[in-house]
This record gives structure tokens, C-alpha cells and sequence, in this order.
């Protein structure tokens, strides 16, 4: 799972890199690869929801279905930023239930 992940990232770097190259579209690269630093920052986050394992396995999805998104972006310059959202979602709800007190959910 760890090498499909790496593989990804450096998938989508050296695509970020290539489309550059071709476009010369410098703010479309900026994006991209902010983009891709904030799709890392809510994987690296999303390892708190391990606790309640159907969330996390739905922010996983919800990551999976976002990078796709960002590939869609960096290949065919259509950006849908609400597929970035969906993984602020399971955490948005995630940060509800434990809010509210569920007993799953272990906190510090």
C-alpha cells in the first residue's frame, strides 16, 4: 500500500513536471502542486480517524476520488473543486463526533 501511494505522489510530480514543460503555464503548475501539498496534508491528518474505521476508510475513498481530480486537472485543465472538499468532509465529521462524545473515539 505504501509503494502505491509513493508511486502516486511521484506520478503526479513528474506529471506537474511534464505538463510544464509542454504548456509553459506556471500558474496551472503552482496549483497543481499546491493542490497535491494539501491532498497530503489531509492524508497525513485523515490517520487520526483510525479509531472508527469506516470513516477512515471513507476518507481514503474520499482522497483516492480527489487525486483523480487533480489528475483531471493537470491533464485536461478542468478543475472541480468540490472533489477536494469531500476529504474536509470526513474530517469536518469526524472533529462533530467527537464533539459530541462518541465512545469510539479515543481522545488525548
Amino acid at each position: 500500500m505504501k509503494t502505491i501511494i509513493v508511486f502516486a505522489l511521484l506520478f503526479s510530480i513528474g506529471l506537474i513536471f511534464l505538463m510544464y514543460k509542454r504548456e509553459g503555464n506556471l500558474k496551472k503548475m503552482l496549483l497543481s502542486v499546491l493542490l497535491l501539498a494539501g491532498l497530503i496534508s489531509l492524508g497525513v491528518v485523515g490517520n487520526v480517524m483510525r479509531s472508527l474505521m469506516p470513516l477512515f476508510l471513507a476518507h481514503i475513498m474520499a482522497l483516492i476520488v480527489a487525486y483523480g481530480g487533480l489528475i483531471i486537472y493537470i491533464l485536461r485543465d478542468r478543475l472541480y473543486w468540490y472533489l477536494g472538499l469531500i476529504p474536509v468532509a470526513t474530517l469536518a465529521l469526524y472533529v462533530l463526533l467527537a464533539w459530541i462524545g462518541n465512545e469510539h473515539i479515543a481522545l488525548p
